[in-house]
């Protein structure tokens, strides 16, 4: 259900999401994606996600997106459209206070709830921008056609 992703949930709300053991998935179209939006060629086509919650033994809160999309940016060598897939898959730790991002286990992201809250959409929008290339250029393969 997209429009689960672009809900706003409380602490609560997700510490009940990790009880459950619940998914939200669905799609977001790349024009409703502000901050990505202006850094894309086009904003043609959408991105799909997954989030699954759960809770740790320790009682600590984790997130797993899943995110995949295929962005259209402008090569900085021939000025022409390249498309730069996303296959994303990031887990992630909701960090309730400061003192619980310092005890964060390797190979988790901490997540910063913005007023106690998490709108999923922001986070799969924060995770595409991310993973943008500085210099984007189509590969070698194709440089060796022009």
């Amino acid at each position: 259900m997209s429009g689960a992703l672009h809900s706003w949930y409380s602490l609560p709300d997700l510490m009940s999401l990790a009880e459950r053991g619940a998914v939200l998935e669905g799609t977001i179209e790349l024009a409703k994606l502000g901050r990505l939006k202006d850094l894309l060629n086009s904003c043609e086509g959408s991105a799909t996600a997954r989030m699954s919650f759960r809770r740790r033994h320790d009682d600590m809160l984790l997130l797993q997106l899943q995110c995949e999309a295929d962005l259209e940016l402008v090569c900085q060598r021939c000025l022409e459209p390249v498309v730069h897939q996303v296959r994303e898959r990031v887990d992630f730790a909701i960090a309730e206070n400061e003192n619980s991002l310092a005890a964060l286990p390797q190979g988790l992201e901490p997540i910063a709830l913005d007023g106690d809250r998490l709108q999923p959409a922001t986070l799969i929008e924060d995770e595409l921008i991310v993973s943008l290339p500085l210099v984007p250029r189509h590969g070698d393969d194709q440089d060796q056609e022009m």
